[in-house]
């Protein structure tokens, strides 16, 4: 997994000012992964296999994160079923949440069983590490035939593994640890955390943003909280007028700002609602929140939500407009398994430009201002939707940009309970703005537009898709690996751009 120009770490347009107001957020999760060597000193180089193994711990330690991963070692491999019984026991007790085992040398058949036994009791993913050895001489390890023998046992025993060959002083190995450690991290910070559902379920008639809760809750471990705008609302009343307007001056005011035409009680009532969403969600610990954008917002309170929406998302905490839960669970799950850095958002897959092998993605202009390309700017608008119907009586706050270039991942965990996905890489290349909004065309790694476009009709998936900074597509094959998620596989255009179902 490769995330690449840490947008993460830039500030939003006003996020300093929200920061000033509202509830701290909670330290980063930790995930503790559990490391034990395994060997045998009767037949093999119990030297070598000590000083590999102190090696291995070693550069486990210097590739993950201090502040995201806790390791756990065994002091030294360990020989028989008993003894490894006894340490997996204890890293029970302390709450491991990944494993990784690493073939010091070839290794007891019951050893390997009691470990398959353990972990089809105590699930957990788990990685088998092995590399090469020194030759030429007698066979001082055999960590390769050992890694085989643990991995037949296991398949033997139906658990589930990863498994990884490569020396820790590999150009790769950090990388590849850290595939296994972020999808470790993902499925722990997740498990027993809720999302908030604000205005409490989907809007009208958009039947592919709501998902079964007991399957959502019962794959990823994450449950749903529905609160009404009315609890919202008032959770804003504590924000006194000063703020909201020194927070609208700095967002009017900002040298990227190139245009305004929303009156300004609709401006500071949208900073309102972005206040006390976000207090909200740091105040229960939410990993996200679904935001029911229409039609109460329009109709009640006399406000777009989607500029709201946009300034909640520079603090890390992702939103999906029109409460969709599918979409959120994807920005969660990009979110977690980024460690921060994907600064996911919400789009509609609206136009193929064929000629230059890009697809367009657009929305009403609730993208996080993190993600504003600073050559073009943004502009204060009203809806651009409601506009069609009515200028007059449009309403706002959007925030309307062109969306950074660089590399970036597509996906979308589908209706009707997340049980499949479709992930697939790009770049955002320079474009026009299609369409008035955030808007973004990116050009596929892999794949060419018509393949992408056609997978999408052919299978008839969901209509809203998110985009998140990097390259994510193996970190998420490995944690759909571990949660049991299928990945759709991309068709290839057999007719141009016609096709049927599949």
């Amino acid at each position: 997994m490769e995330v690449l120009n840490n947008i993460s770490l830039k500030k939003g347009i006003v996020s300093h000012l929200f920061e000033k107001v509202i509830t701290p957020a909670k330290p980063a999760y930790v995930a503790k992964i559990a490391v034990v060597g395994i060997g045998l000193e009767e037949h093999f180089d119990w030297q070598s296999i000590l000083e590999n193994y102190d090696i291995a711990k070693k550069s486990l330690a210097k590739a993950l994160p201090k502040n995201k991963f806790e390791l756990i070692t065994s002091e030294q491999p360990l020989q028989t079923k008993e003894e490894i019984h006894t340490w997996l026991q204890s890293m029970h007790a302390q709450n491991i949440e990944g494993l990784i085992i690493y073939q010091a040398s070839f290794i007891a058949g019951d050893l390997a069983a009691t470990i398959a036994r353990w972990l089809n009791q105590n699930v957990i993913p788990v990685l088998s590490w092995s590399h090469d050895e020194i030759t030429g001489g007698r066979l001082s390890n055999n960590r390769l035939c050992g890694q085989n023998f643990l991995l037949n046992i296991f398949n033997s025993c139906d658990v589930k593994y990863s498994w990884l060959f490569e020396s820790p002083n590999s150009d790769d190995f950090k990388s590849n640890i850290l595939k296994f450690a972020k999808s470790v991290y993902a499925k722990a910070s997740i498990n027993q955390k809720a999302v908030g559902m604000i205005g409490g379920f989907r809007v009208p008639g958009f039947y592919d943003c709501e998902l079964n809760e007991l399957s959502l809750l019962n794959t990823f471990g994450i449950k749903v909280d529905r609160i009404d705008f009315q609890t919202i609302w008032q959770h804003g009343e504590q924000f006194t007028d000063a703020i909201i307007l020194e927070i609208k001056s700095e967002l009017l005011n900002h040298p990227l700002c190139k245009f305004n035409n929303v009156p300004d009680e609709q401006i500071e009532k949208s900073i309102r609602l972005s206040l006390a969403v976000a207090d909200y969600a740091r105040i229960n610990d939410y990993l996200g929140i679904g935001l029911k954008n229409w039609p109460e917002l329009f109709d009640h309170y006399g406000i777009a939500g989607d500029g709201a929406g946009a300034l909640i998302q520079d603090l890390g905490i992702p939103v999906a407009d029109e409460s969709d839960m599918g979409a959120l669970l994807t920005m969660v799950l990009m979110n977690q398994l980024s460690l921060g850095e994907a600064v996911p958002t919400l789009v509609d897959l609206s136009l193929i430009n064929q000629d230059k092998n890009q697809i367009g993605f657009w929305h009403c202009g609730g993208a996080p201002t993190k993600l504003i390309n600073e050559a073009t700017g943004y502009e204060v608008r009203n809806h651009s939707i409601l506009e069609n119907y009515s200028v007059e009586s449009s309403v706002g706050m959007l925030l309307e940009f062109l969306q950074k270039q660089g590399p970036v991942t597509i996906a979308k965990y589908q209706y009707p309970d997340a049980g499949k996905v479709l992930v697939w890489e790009g770049d955002v290349r320079s474009s026009e703005m299609a369409f008035r909004g955030s808007y973004a065309e990116v050009e596929p790694r892999r794949n060419s537009a018509e393949d992408i476009l056609s997978t999408v009709l052919n299978n008839g998936l969901d209509h809203h898709w998110i985009i998140g900074r990097g390259y994510l597509q193996k970190g998420l094959h490995e944690l759909n690996h571990w949660l049991g998620i299928k990945n759709i596989e991309i068709d290839k255009s057999k007719d141009h751009l016609y096709g049927r179902s599949n």
